[in-house]
């Protein structure tokens, strides 16, 4: 049943479909220009696509007051919207993606008061489209598959250089989104980040096996994230996994959190014994109320604030050597990122920091657990 809550305001307007219609063809664009667009094998449909794992009725778009609908006509494979195979009709959104077999396309909404204008439109997206295709079909099978690599990034004690925890990172090797930067604008175009982000905890979980069990995995999360909801249960989890491990869950610093909902966040994750941190601390005015009125484990300063105590007066610098101090005597252990130079590493010194994380003491690694050196032993790990 269509949910009238979620239809777009789309009078005035035409729907498009944007994609290769063949794999591994140029894109084209196909306009919805029926109120019953069907889409299959069959050469008489609306949109004839002439893949195997395409059914010959496959799926049909319904058109109605602005409004477009999917729906699968019982087909073998199914139809997929941002990945997720549906089972009743679904209103789409413009920037979603359908899945008709192995063939992606992106929902489009233009305007037809203008028709050069729709034909520019129309134009740009098929010049962009190619990347968006890979970055959407990485994206899938990266989730599908769970193939993030095991990459973490060494946390280092200042005073002595030890190695004090690590914070696992995104990474994977899978076409289209083999960086952090592609994977989650990928993942926010299909409307999964949230999903991403939580596979992201899990996983590094995992991976964590290869690390000495007594030392911290500092895990992210994304603005996105309803904290109390999904991210604490999660954590949860994650604990009852590994027991041993010290786990740190930062706050993204695009996560604006009221200083209550942080206190009964950290309160809530203290029952388990997961601590929290403030991730890049100094990239905005709303990190300084958060760590007045709700001091956190940890304070990740900012990479560009680190970059800048290079430049400052020394009056400054002894007003930030202040603030670090009095973060300190509040609980809190403060951390410098980004430090990617011996010069960077001194003024953290002269300023006090307890921790260090960049270039200059090591660079995120690929970790894989160690193999034992006889064959029929069973490898211990610290």
């Amino acid at each position: 049943m269509i949910n009238e809550l979620e239809v777009p305001k789309a009078f005035n307007a035409t729907w498009a479909l944007t994609g290769s219609i063949e794999r591994d063809t140029t894109p084209q664009a196909v306009e919805v220009s029926k109120a019953r667009f069907q889409i299959g094998r069959r050469p008489d449909l609306d949109l004839s696509l002439t893949s195997r794992v395409v059914s010959s009725l496959h799926a049909e778009l319904i058109h109605n007051a602005g409004m477009l609908v999917l729906r699968d006509l019982n087909s073998t494979n199914g139809t997929y919207v941002n990945g997720n195979r549906i089972t009743r009709d679904t209103v789409l959104s413009e920037g979603d993606w359908i899945e008709i077999g192995d063939i992606h396309l992106r929902v489009d909404l233009v305007k037809t008061e203008d028709a050069p204008q729709r034909d520019r439109f129309l134009k740009t997206r098929l010049f962009n489209l190619k990347g968006e295709q890979e970055a959407q079909k990485g994206l899938h099978e990266l989730i599908a598959t769970r193939a993030l690599g095991p990459c973490f990034q060494p946390i280092h004690v200042l005073e002595d250089r030890d190695i004090h925890g690590y914070e696992f990172l995104a990474r994977s090797t899978v076409k289209g989104v083999d960086n952090p930067g592609k994977m989650f604008a990928a993942a926010e175009a299909a409307g999964r980040e949230i999903e991403l982000s939580m596979l992201c905890r899990e996983v590094g979980v995992d991976h964590s096996i290869c690390l000495p069990a007594k030392l911290p995995l500092f895990l992210n999360t994304h603005p996105h994230e309803p904290m109390l909801k999904s991210v604490v249960p999660q954590m949860r989890k994650l604990r009852d996994r590994v027991p041993r491990r010290p786990l740190v869950l930062e706050i993204h610093e695009g996560a604006i959190m009221e200083p209550g909902l942080v206190r009964e966040l950290r309160a809530a994750l203290s029952e388990f014994d997961v601590q929290l941190a403030f991730d890049d601390f100094g990239a905005g005015q709303a990190r300084i109320r958060e760590l007045i009125c709700a001091p956190s484990d940890y304070i990740k300063f900012d990479a560009a604030l680190i970059r800048d105590l290079q430049e400052v007066s020394g009056e400054q610098l002894q007003l930030f050597r202040s603030i670090i101090r009095g973060v300190k005597e509040e609980g809190a252990i403060t951390v410098a990122e980004g430090v990617e130079t011996e010069e960077m590493v001194d003024v953290c010194a002269e300023v006090g920091f307890d921790l260090v994380q960049g270039y200059a003491m090591s660079r995120p690694a690929i970790m894989y657990p160690a193999l034992p050196d006889n064959p029929n032993d069973t490898a211990t790990l610290p």
